[in-house]
């Protein structure tokens, strides 16, 4: 069943490198990021355009997400993937397909940040058997703002606040992530952000006890872009005790 999810996203990828491309970083860019690492941000993808990502991470980690706008203002998505996909020893998937929906409340203006109002069950590096739950929490319901500004480039503003259904561990609380943007030339963006993970640790609560992550992000003129992330930058043992580097390839395209 699983291997025949992933299957099926593979071909709708596939099918995506037949028009015009879509750019998210950069000073060229013509749409707006869909994450900055695990940060939802109010981007969402031109009307009947499609998308298409592969994040690889630690403990050959893999996980395939196709994403598709078909009517404006609006976004929906499918992941599956596990640990242990790449590499040797048994696999351990994701217990589930994880299922996305985004709706844009507010464009963005020179006034106010474009508001998004979604749900995504999809956490991030990996499936925690023992514990019901990702390493990182999937955001659950959430609303994310974005602002743009011209400062040498560009420079963007996100936050986000999440209430995440993911709660076998006893602790339900909402959650929050902040986050900036700042392109270098036409192709490249860096970021920096930070998961405060309220909803990840009943016993320990705190500004510190969060996930710093950072990223550089480069796109190219046929819709392929690629991340790189270094995240857990705080090496905070109570999720992690190291840093992690990841690697997503995005590629974008009207359909």
């Amino acid at each position: 069943m699983r291997y025949g999810i992933l299957l099926f996203l593979f071909v709708l990828l596939s099918r995506m490198f037949i028009a015009s491309a879509q750019r998210p970083s950069g000073e060229a860019a013509n749409i707006d990021p869909l994450y900055l690492v695990d940060l939802p941000t109010a981007g969402i993808l031109p009307t009947r355009s499609g998308g298409a990502d592969v994040l690889l991470y630690p403990e050959g980690g893999v996980l395939l997400s196709i994403w598709y706008s078909p009517i404006p203002r609006t976004m929906v998505g499918i992941s599956m993937g596990g640990t242990r996909v790449l590499g040797a020893g048994g696999i351990t998937w994701n217990e589930l397909p994880g299922f996305s929906f985004r709706y844009r409340i507010f464009d963005e203006n020179e006034k106010y940040p474009g508001l998004v109002f979604g749900f995504e069950s999809q956490g991030k590096d990996g499936w925690l058997p023992k514990g019901k739950k990702y390493v990182v929490k999937s955001p659950g319901f959430f609303f994310s703002v974005s602002k743009n500004y011209r400062f040498l480039g560009y420079v963007s503003f996100h936050g986000t606040l999440n209430y995440t259904l993911e709660r076998r561990d006893g602790d339900g609380s909402p959650n929050m992530f902040v986050g900036v943007e700042k392109t270098v030339g036409s192709m490249v963006s860096v970021f920096l952000e930070y998961n405060f993970m309220f909803d990840n640790d009943a016993n320990k609560k705190g500004f510190w006890n969060g996930m710093l992550n950072s990223g550089l992000r480069v796109s190219t003129e046929i819709g392929l872009t690629i991340d790189l992330y270094f995240k857990n930058l705080l090496t905070n043992p109570v999720h992690y005790s190291k840093v992690m580097r990841e690697v997503r390839v995005q590629y974008v395209r009207y359909l």
